[in-house]
């Protein structure tokens, strides 16, 4: 069985490089809830739009993407046992990765070439400057419990979605090549999408839900054979994309199940986890997890219709369902339940009984979460109202509800950085006491 236990918290890093990854994917969650605001349902006329191919990166790179990065650079040292090399590049990988996620919205948005280049380079300067220290700690690591399996896959499937990623940007400054466009979007969003970020979600929960909400630990038999399913679905999937025909996907479907079937696995074993948890009080946190699954369970019901419905609002809305619903919502949960426990840890522990100190839930605004999860979910229903019904004033109030959100988790880190940590009174030495008196 996999458990909580085994945690190396002393491996964990300074407080400032997890976290500087986590303020900025939140301003970014605010400047993509602004632009649907702004551009409203311009954004759904095509899914390859400039405009939009921007507002959707800002949100995967910018919000998504950076709350990944954190959380890795925090997980790997404590789940892994062993720190991430090279500690002290990180606030340049960083600042070159945010300059390069904004040169590329601004050079889709103007059309400029060479802002374009720019973010090309500086996008796979930043991403495989954290990919290569990633990939070694990961490969070094003691570890075998398939919760760091799980991050190293969704490592690979990040390089893949990264070199496919600086191949559209470079077609899009120079020219499109003669590819096939539409088979490699697709193996792009397999890999990305459900590769990345679905593999990271899913090791993950492994480890936060025993611990964040006492359950039972998750079967680690179950957990093996969930990652080669979804190993084997992210081998097949891109095969069958290329091979198959929009007239004729019986492919896509029999590649699709390996993939399906871990999901579904997870899926029950997870229910299973959670209907057992010891503590049954069930806060904000939680109902986020559960927003993210139900929303999770709705894109993958979606994708099955993708080979068979050519109505792009349908790609548009797993869009929605999938990043923002399921990925966004768990990032949103965990976010309240890391930020307190990391600074409680990293400026409260060494006080403890030394110093009256707070607890982790005087870190954090719980009032206000109790509140964003309700704002958070009806902004996941009006957007997908907005793109299925074409509703301009849908689409924008949805991006209002996003900036919203985005504000409440910024506001969150702030209430817990803002109390300053006691000062540990200086313990005499212990020789000291033997010493004759002068």
């Amino acid at each position: 069985m996999l458990a909580s236990v085994g945690l190396h918290i002393d491996q964990a890093p300074p407080l400032h490089l997890p976290f500087r990854f986590f303020g900025a994917a939140l301003v970014f969650a605010l400047l993509t809830g602004f632009g649907l605001l702004f551009w409203g349902n311009e954004l759904l006329i095509a899914p390859l739009l400039p405009v939009t191919v921007a507002t959707v990166h800002g949100a995967v790179l910018g919000w998504l993407l950076m709350s990944v990065m954190g959380a890795m650079i925090q997980m790997i040292p404590v789940l892994a046992g062993i720190p991430v090399p090279w500690p002290q590049g990180v606030p340049w990988i960083h600042g070159i990765f945010i300059s390069g996620v904004v040169c590329m919205g601004l050079g889709l948005v103007t059309g400029h070439t060479w802002i374009l280049l720019s973010a090309m380079v500086g996008l796979g300067m930043a991403l495989f400057g954290f990919l290569v220290p990633i990939a070694l700690a990961l490969i070094r690591a003691p570890a075998k419990h398939p919760t760091v399996n799980a991050m190293r896959m969704a490592m690979m499937a990040l390089t893949g979605t990264v070199l496919l990623g600086v191949l559209f940007l470079g077609e899009y400054a120079h020219g499109f090549l003669d590819l096939d466009r539409h088979t490699l979007v697709g193996i792009h969003l397999t890999w990305g999408l459900l590769g990345c970020m679905g593999s990271l979600i899913i090791g993950v929960s492994w480890q936060v839900l025993p611990m964040f909400y006492m359950t039972p630990a998750f079967p680690s038999g179950s957990a093996s054979w969930i990652l080669r399913g979804m190993g084997i679905f992210l081998l097949v999937m891109p095969m069958a994309l290329v091979w198959s025909s929009l007239e004729d996907p019986w492919m896509l479907y029999v590649a699709s199940l390996p993939g399906l079937g871990a999901m579904g696995w997870y899926g029950i074993e997870t229910y299973r986890m959670m209907s057992q948890r010891k503590r049954t009080f069930a806060d904000a946190t939680l109902r986020f997890w559960q927003l993210g699954f139900v929303c999770g369970v709705m894109a993958l019901c979606l994708l099955m219709l993708w080979p068979l419905v050519s109505d792009e609002r349908l790609r548009f809305l797993f869009g929605i369902l999938y990043a923002v619903g399921w990925v966004g919502s768990i990032i949103t949960g965990m976010l309240h339940k890391i930020i307190p426990f990391l600074v409680w840890f990293h400026r409260f522990s060494p006080a403890a009984g030394l110093q009256e100190i707070p607890m982790m839930d005087d870190l954090s605004p719980s009032r206000v979460v109790n509140v964003q999860v309700y704002v958070h979910a009806g902004s996941i229903v009006i957007l997908s109202m907005g793109v299925v019904t074409g509703w301009d004033w849908a689409v924008r109030f949805g991006g209002v509800g996003l900036m919203v959100v985005a504000g409440v988790s910024l506001y969150a880190l702030w209430f817990a950085l803002r109390i300053k940590p006691p000062e540990i009174p200086v313990m005499p030495d212990f020789a000291s006491f033997f010493k004759p008196p002068a």
